[in-house]
């Protein structure tokens, strides 16, 4: 059981990082709808694991944890249903921001972002957890080792094997994330 102060810690946690989870969440499943539920599902385990927290991470390490999970089960999931992954509806995209863009804008962030989900499915489960994980979640190789069962320097490998594939799978003037 929580006391109201840890649901509290936790509820502010999750909100200082769901746009960070329903990022990662997608570039996993590539479906809005499925990523929804995980990051929703990733709260309520979460909340309902508070009491196993042991602080040996950072919160938002353990947070990723559970999401990382989630979104596990969900892709063996949809990959036992449907045999891979529906890549009509990625021309979906995001839902509506606060504030508008031009259709022009928005072709091209659905066009990069279909490109880059689409160029993912060619790297193993490992390495594209370890590349979202690090270069667009920004998390550091110490903190994914863990989260992905590998020693701190093949995480490293992992992610770095994984940006050499999509460099090869992507156009040349494709910006990757962590790319300066």
């Amino acid at each position: 059981m929580t006391t109201p102060f840890e649901r509290q810690a936790y509820e502010t946690l999750f909100e200082a990082q769901i746009e960070r989870l329903r990022r990662m969440a997608f570039l996993f499943l590539h479906d809005r709808a499925t990523s929804e539920d995980a990051v929703q599902e990733t709260f309520t385990r979460g909340l309902a694991h508070l009491h196993t927290y042991r602080g040996g991470s950072k919160p938002e390490v353990w947070l990723y944890s559970i999401a990382l999970n989630v979104c596990r089960a969900a892709y063996r999931k949809a990959r036992a249903r449907e045999g891979h992954a529906d890549t009509t509806r990625l021309d979906r995209g995001r839902g509506r921001s606060a504030s508008p863009r031009g259709p022009l804008t928005s072709l091209i962030r659905r066009e990069t972002a279909t490109r880059l989900a689409l160029a993912l499915g060619y790297l193993t489960d490992l390495q594209r957890e370890a590349f979202v994980l690090h270069y667009v979640e920004d998390l550091g190789y110490e903190a994914i080792a863990p989260l992905i069962g590998v020693s701190t320097v093949g995480a490293r490998g992992l992610a770095h094997r994984a940006k050499r594939v999509l460099r090869e799978k992507l156009p040349a003037n494709f910006a990757l994330p962590g790319d300066r």
